[in-house]
């Protein structure tokens, strides 16, 4: 799994280096550190089925940058793109598209894919 840089991540945190870090940390941890995060836990309990691990990432990545929440469009060939609304389609954000996470815009990828 590929993963975005701190200094790309400070680019959603305003220079923030330790919200940055913070972002990092948690693309980097593993389904059981995810799950005691307490935003992890409350996705857990509000699922009758277990989340995905992917969901569960986006979702505690969501509760530390602030976003509007996870969202999610399958593109032509059937990949799913999920991504952290940032309230704006060409703002910049989260997205994991084909297993890997990134920071970009969503609308992009749409316009290429969908």
């Amino acid at each position: 799994m590929i993963t975005p840089s701190i200094k790309t991540l400070s680019t959603l945190t305003a220079g923030d280096a330790d919200k940055a870090r913070e972002l990092k940390r948690i693309l980097t941890m593993k389904r059981s550190e995810l799950e005691a995060l307490p935003a992890g836990a409350a996705r857990v309990r509000e699922c009758y089925h277990a989340p995905s691990t992917s969901d569960l990432r986006l979702t505690c990545l969501d509760a530390a940058l602030g976003s509007y929440g996870v969202e999610s469009f399958q593109t032509r060939d059937g990949a799913y793109v999920d991504y952290l609304n940032a309230g704006d389609t060409y703002a910049p954000t989260i997205v994991r598209f084909r297993g890997n996470y990134r920071v970009t815009d969503w609308g992009s990828i749409a316009e290429r894919h969908a």
